[in-house]
């Protein structure tokens, strides 16, 4: 059986007509493909899929319900649903509900939404005759109305503009974006990421300034006796000192990124030929992914709410070990301390100096 109300040439924001819809019926009923429906109608399988839900109805065959689809089913369920299309910029038409709209608003200070929902109700305009709430506000905010802003007072309290980022106030040193983008490669190493851990919210209290180093995912916490910027200063630059006495050891930490907490506030004085100290953007956490990533590692041994001061340099040796010698996937099933070594060892000779570092 040949079926000739069909167009095989694609035609664009055009919707099926009833011949078309006869003819999907039909195929389906035959087990044709969608693809091969649709490339006949010229039409994409979105448009066929869309058509076979809204048409398809429960049928009881032989005793048990089937999902079929029914081109009459289809046209009816798409003449329901266009029956309130049409070009509502057209305002003459719907003059009298924009003329009730506004009495309500001025005399009974109603929102849009209750008029167009009260006039819904009760069916005071035809569908054909109105318009939705968007479309009262977006003529509202074209001034095709005789309402204002003003007079709606939740409207005026509402900015229209999308909200813009502000420079950021606080700048405690260079940008991350100033950092060379290979480094974001993890492909060289010495470069850090540096965060605090704290225990509880009290300023007396010890806090821990943790590292990692972002290709070997080599995991460091210093105790610090304060999150003070000059404590915390103070405590990264004794950690430095561990292999800053020698030229090539300097090479382990070529760059340090931070974030803008101000425990960090003085740690870019510590910048020399060698290192150089980035701050991350605010709320981008990511942007210290790693660190954030480890810091929680480190919390299923040391929870929050519990003191540092009260935590041993032991437990803190043993959270850092298991750290720092637990396979990762990411390192070929490597430990951060196996692959970090093996980057020291290209640096320098480790039988022949010695440096101190908890790994």
């Amino acid at each position: 059986m040949d079926y000739t109300n069909h167009n095989t040439t694609l035609r664009t924001n055009k919707h099926l007509n009833f011949e078309e819809r006869f003819y999907v019926e039909k195929r389906i009923a035959a087990g044709d493909s969608v693809t091969a429906i649709a490339t006949v109608l010229g039409r994409s399988r979105t448009t066929i899929y869309t058509e076979l839900k809204r048409g398809s109805v429960i049928q009881i065959r032989q005793g048990k319900a089937r999902l079929v689809y029914l081109a009459d089913s289809g046209q009816l369920t798409y003449e329901q649903q266009r029956l309130g299309s049409f070009n509502t910029m057209k305002l003459g038409s719907i003059e009298s509900f924009i003329l009730w709209v506004e009495e309500k608003v001025f005399k009974e200070h109603w929102s849009f939404d209750a008029a167009v929902g009260y006039a819904k109700h009760h069916r005071i305009f035809a569908r054909n005759e109105m318009v939705c709430t968007k479309t009262l506000y977006n003529y509202l905010h074209q001034g095709l109305l005789g309402v204002k802003a003003i007079d709606l007072p939740l409207v005026i309290r509402r900015s229209l503009r999308k909200s813009v980022s502000s420079k950021y106030k606080r700048e405690l040193g260079k940008s991350i974006e100033l950092r060379d983008a290979t480094i974001e490669t993890r492909e060289e190493f010495g470069h850090w990421e540096i965060d605090t851990v704290r225990g509880v919210k009290d300023k007396t209290d010890d806090v821990l300034i943790s590292l990692i180093e972002r290709k070997s995912r080599l995991y460091v916490a210093l105790r610090c006796p304060s999150a003070r910027s000059a404590d915390v200063k103070e405590t990264l630059e004794t950690w430095l000192s561990t292999f800053r006495k020698n030229v090539d050891l300097g090479l382990l930490c070529k760059t340090i990124t931070a974030d803008n907490g101000l425990e960090f506030a003085d740690i870019s004085t510590l910048e020399d030929d060698i290192l150089s100290i980035y701050f991350a953007r605010p709320y981008s956490a990511w942007e210290r992914g790693s660190n954030e990533r480890h810091n929680g590692l480190l919390r299923r041994f040391i929870p929050k709410g519990e003191r540092i001061e009260s935590i041993s340099e032991h437990t803190l040796r043993r959270t850092l070990h298991w750290c720092n010698n637990l396979p990762r996937k990411i390192l070929h099933y490597k430990t951060p301390r196996e692959v970090f070594l093996e980057e020291v060892n290209k640096i320098v000779d480790l039988n022949t100096v010695q440096f101190h570092i908890a790994i």
